[in-house]
Order: C-alpha cells, then structure tokens, then sequence
C-alpha cells in the first residue's frame, strides 16, 4: 500500500510541476540562518557550553536562535517552566536546570546572533488542539509571560532580544481546522501582549502539512491557511515559517515544492503582509512499519534511531524552500548539526558548502574492507568490516542482502552487524555514505 501511495504521489507531483513549475529566482539563499532549539536541551549548558555552541554557530552563519516552549504543562496537569518566573500560575512548578532565557539572552548579548523566546505548550494540544479550556488558558499565560519575560530580561540584553515564537504546532489535520477560530483568538491575545510591550518584536508560528489521514489534500490546505492568517491580527513583520515536515515525514521530498507554492499562494490570498520564511528539517525520524503506513502515518525509514539528514538531501529542501520563502531557519542545528553535540562531520561539510558558493563536495568514503562473518557469544552471525575513510567522515553504512536493503547502521554504531537467518550463498554488500551524502564502491562478501 505505502508503495502504491507513493507512486501516485509522484505522478500527481510530476503533472502538477508539468503545469506550474517552480520558480528559477530566489527570493533567498540556499542556507539557513537560523536555528530552533529545545529547552530541555539547553537547560544544562553552562557559559563555557554556551560559548562554544555560538562559536559554532556563527561558523555556520546562524543569526536568529528560536527557543522552544519555556513553559510546559504535562497532561497531568503540572507545569514545568525554564526561567525564573513569579507568576501565580507557576508557584508550584517544577524550573529546569538553568534559566535558558537568561542565560541564552546573556550569552547572545553583543554576538549578533537574536533571540526569540518560545511562551507556553500543553500536552493535550496534540489531542485536543484548542478545544477546552488549555487553550485559553496557555494563551493567557503565554500572554503574562510575554510581560513578565520584556520587564524581567530584554532592558538587560536589547541587542540580543528579537521576538517571540507561538509554540503549538497546528497542521492542516480536521481538529485543528475545526478549532481554528479559538486558536486565532488565542493567537490575537498574544499579539496583544506584544503590542503592549515591544511593538516591534515579531511573532513566529511554524505549522506543517501533513499529506497523511484525514487531510483533504493540498488546495484544501491552501484555503484554509490563507482563512486562518485572515483572521489573525498579524503584522506585517510576524513571521509565517512553516515546518516542510521532511525529516518527520509527513510530506515526502517529492511533494516539496507543492507544498511551498501552497504556502506561498495562501499568504498572497490572505492579503496580509506576514513573511513568509521556511523551517526546513534537517534529521530523519525512525518510522517503523505498521499497519496503517504511507495512510495515516509516514512511510517507513531505513534508520532506526532519528538521526541527522545528509547535506545532499538538505540541500535540495533549502534550494526549493528559496523559491518561495525569503529567510530559511532550521530544526535543529543544535540537535543534529552542532559539532559540540555531534560529530563534527555534519558541521563541517555544512561549512565548506557555504564556503564554497553553496557546492557540496563530492569526495566518495572508501569502501569498506576486511569483511568477515563471526558467531558472537549468543550464537549470533555477526558481519563485520574495517571502517572506510572520508575527508569529512563516515556518517552511515548501508548494508544489502542480494541487492535488497537489509540493514544501517550509524556512524555512533560499531563498525558490525548482526544478519539474522544468513543463508549460504547469500551476496551482502556494504556501502559507507559520507556527511554529503556521497556513496563508496559497494563492497561484497558471499556467506557459506
């Protein structure tokens, strides 16, 4: 079924790129400036960490840092909060490690990278989206601490404060189009907040198109984000900066520039001048196979844990991204591309691409050597291999049995592989895959 789904998904992409095809001018460069990060995360840097993760950043050219949700209230109705706050409705919740906006804001002060500070999320937005009393509630709050965040930090660090960011992630799936009028409130009652404090500072909403359940499809889409926009109170130096949603799944590379043109279109139709930048995604989440694949859920993915996307892929979402957005961000650079986090590989192929007028090297790995089969202590068939070398780094290997993918394994994995029922006579090739996406020869080895 998910191969069929696939197949009509390119055809209908292949006729609608027949008769609109994608713009040759971009409106920005193929390159993101900017980051979103996730508060756990950076709760339990220190300065020195800190530090270190602006240098890097700066290296790859990031000038805006988005922090995610400072405030949190889990399903069970506690709240956890990131910064030291005196709001009522936070006496009893639980603080992270460090104040991430204090520290974030200092740290940022004078480095030219800005800060646009995450408010409030809720567990049950994912279920219930604005329906009940959450919503409302978090808009309110998130509204306080908008006042509370401007008085308490931006007079310290002006140079470093830049705007704020709306932390439900809505979609085109039917509960939130059904609850829209109540999240535009919601949404207005924070612009009110801004309003009342920093006029200028900008607000940042980041949805994303799911081409998966019970989503009429793209056009539907359209109408309903050009409504939605409408209805807002949007300025016109708020920010409209939808996730693609490659790295989840939820839209298929194919599909990309469909879904930019629909984001495009709609904020022509909702006659707002909102901008319109893009969040591209540069990991890839592990989808098992399930019963509903490719119908109500993405499609499945060869890697089993969420791992960086190779700069081959990224690359060809930022370019199609440049067509129609005019500044692009990324989730996440901290997470999946910082040398601090991760290996340096991603990083620095990342910057030799800038540095090198936005083209990706093209050096293949070594492929893999001294292939062997063993039989480790549980009586498992073990296939192993000397590494392969690369300029930049080894980020996977992809290992076929008779020409069918069989397994992969990361660069954080052992240089080995348990096959299970090898069978005699069975080919398996194994190929290593650079940081850009850059394939070895495939090296084989038969099993008796």
């Amino acid at each position: 079924m998910a191969n069929v789904f696939r197949t009509v998904i390119r055809i209908i992409t292949c006729i609608a790129l027949f008769i609109c095809p994608m713009p040759t001018e971009k409106k920005c460069e193929a390159e993101f400036n900017g980051t979103f990060i996730q508060s756990w995360m950076s709760s339990y840097w220190d300065d020195e960490r800190w530090q270190d993760e602006i240098g890097a950043m700066k290296e790859a050219g990031i000038k805006y840092l988005i922090i995610q949700d400072v405030a949190h209230k889990a399903s069970d109705g506690t709240w956890t909060v990131y910064y030291n706050s005196n709001l009522d409705t936070f006496t009893n919740a639980t603080f992270g490690a460090a104040d991430v906006v204090e520290s974030a804001l200092r740290n940022c002060e004078g480095s030219g990278i800005k800060v646009m500070v995450g408010l409030g999320l809720y567990d049950e937005w994912w279920t219930k989206s604005s329906f009940g009393k959450d919503y409302s509630e978090l808009c309110n709050v998130s509204a306080d601490m908008i006042e509370e965040i401007y008085n308490k930090y931006v007079s310290k660090y002006p140079d470093a404060f830049y705007g704020w960011y709306f932390t439900p992630e809505m979609s085109n799936g039917p509960l939130v189009k059904l609850s829209s009028p109540f999240i535009a409130k919601g949404v207005n009652v924070i612009i009110d907040a801004i309003e009342r404090t920093d006029a200028d500072a900008p607000l940042l909403l980041s949805p994303f198109f799911s081409q998966y359940g019970a989503n009429p499809g793209i056009e539907s889409a359209k109408l309903f984000w050009a409504s939605f926009i409408k209805s807002v109170n949007f300025r016109e130096h708020d920010i409209f900066c939808p996730q693609d949603a490659v790295g989840a799944g939820w839209t298929i590379e194919e599909n990309l520039v469909n879904v930019w043109r629909m984001y495009s279109d709609a904020v022509k139709l909702s006659g707002k001048s909102i901008r319109l930048w893009a969040n591209v995604e540069n990991f890839t989440s592990a989808v098992a196979k399930s019963s509903t694949t490719g119908i109500t859920t993405p499609l499945v993915t060869e890697n089993t844990q969420d791992v960086t996307a190779t700069l081959d892929r990224l690359v060809k979402q930022m370019d199609i991204a440049s067509r129609y957005a005019e500044n692009i961000i990324t989730f996440s650079y901290n997470h999946y591309y910082s040398p601090v986090y991760v290996d340096p590989m991603f990083h620095n192929t990342y910057v030799d691409y800038l540095k090198h007028g936005h083209v990706l090297e093209s050096e293949a790995p070594t492929a893999p050597t001294d292939l062997g089969f063993s039989v480790d202590g549980d009586g498992n068939t073990v296939l192993s291999w000397q590494a392969s070398t690369d300029n930049f780094g080894v980020a996977y290997y992809r290992i076929c049995a008779d020409g069918k993918f069989l397994i992969r394994c990361e660069y954080n994995e052992d240089t080995a592989a348990v096959i299970e029922n090898a069978q005699s006579g069975t080919v398996y090739s194994i190929t290593a895959y650079d940081a850009a996406g850059n394939a070895s020869q495939a090296a084989e080895i038969v099993y008796q």
